[in-house]
């Protein structure tokens, strides 16, 4: 996984789903990380100053895995017990929201800063290390800061790319969208599939080939080009059938439908397969 050593000796800070899937990649790309837990260090920084030195020579590279809530005070109370950074020093930290901002305290001790998320999800499983391989990671830094967090995710195995100044907040948009509203749907189509008589557990499995199919076709050919059914059709017909059976199983679900028919008509524009004017419009 690793191509070269880092030249920095990593703490993982943070002992959740992200900390130790951190701990245990680092560990597979044959290295020694220290690690110590987020609540403890943020009660007791000075708990980490022990652990940090365990690297002995080499420049530390603090990672802080903890909740985004979590961070701000973090930082600021590591910044207050750590002594003046020692060159080649960096803090990154993980969260997916927060931008290298929130390590000002740190910065202002000396300490290289960044922002280094990984567009993953992690689940508390053994493959989560795993996981952390062939991810993409989005950088926000410059300088030493950036430096630390290529380095980081050169040695994790995955993907680095920039992410600019301002675009943090889109950035974690289409990250939930892609992974929490993907999983939201599936609920979605397996509670309409067991409605039927079913039940949950079949109609997940029934319908697992299917979104997975789906899934690799739209990462695979663009969702433009994987796009099928009524939408794609210009059924209107049948869309009033659907429509019709979800008043009559749940109302509450309308607003997903009609949002889900926007997105797909946007799809269907854009591949220029029917013209604007066939095609009703809610936005």
């Amino acid at each position: 996984m690793i191509a070269a050593a880092p030249a920095r000796f990593p703490v993982v800070v943070g002992q959740g789903r992200l900390g130790a899937a951190l701990v245990a990649a680092l560990r597979q790309a044959g290295l020694d990380p220290g690690s110590a837990g987020g609540r403890e260090t943020r009660e007791r920084p000075e708990s980490l100053l022990p652990v940090a030195s365990e690297g002995g020579r080499a420049p530390l590279l603090l990672l802080l895995a903890v909740r985004d809530d979590a961070l701000a005070p973090l930082a600021s109370s590591l910044a207050t017990v750590f002594p003046a950074a020692a060159a080649g020093a960096a803090v990154l930290h993980l969260s997916g929201a927060l931008g290298p901002e929130a390590l000002g305290p740190l910065a202002a001790r000396g300490f290289a800063t960044a922002a280094c998320h990984p567009l993953q999800t992690f689940t508390g499983s053994a493959e989560d290390a795993s996981r952390l391989a062939g991810a993409a990671f989005a950088i926000e830094g410059s300088g030493e800061g950036r430096a630390a967090a290529e380095e980081l995710v050169r040695t994790l195995g995955g993907s680095p790319f920039a992410l600019p100044g301002g675009a943090r907040p889109l950035y974690h948009l289409a990250a939930s969208l892609g992974a929490n509203g993907l999983t939201g749907l599936v609920a979605a189509a397996r509670d309409a599939l067991a409605a039927t008589g079913v039940g949950p557990d079949a109609a997940l499995a029934a319908l697992a080939p299917l979104l997975q199919t789906a899934l690799r076709e739209a990462l695979g050919s663009g969702p433009e080009a994987a796009l099928t059914g009524p939408v794609s059709r210009g059924d209107e017909t049948t869309l009033e059938g659907h429509r019709r059976a979800l008043l009559a199983w749940d109302a509450s679900r309308m607003a997903l439908f009609e949002a889900l028919l926007d997105e797909q008509r946007r799809l269907v524009r854009r591949r220029g397969r029917i013209p604007d004017a066939k095609m009703p419009r809610s936005e």
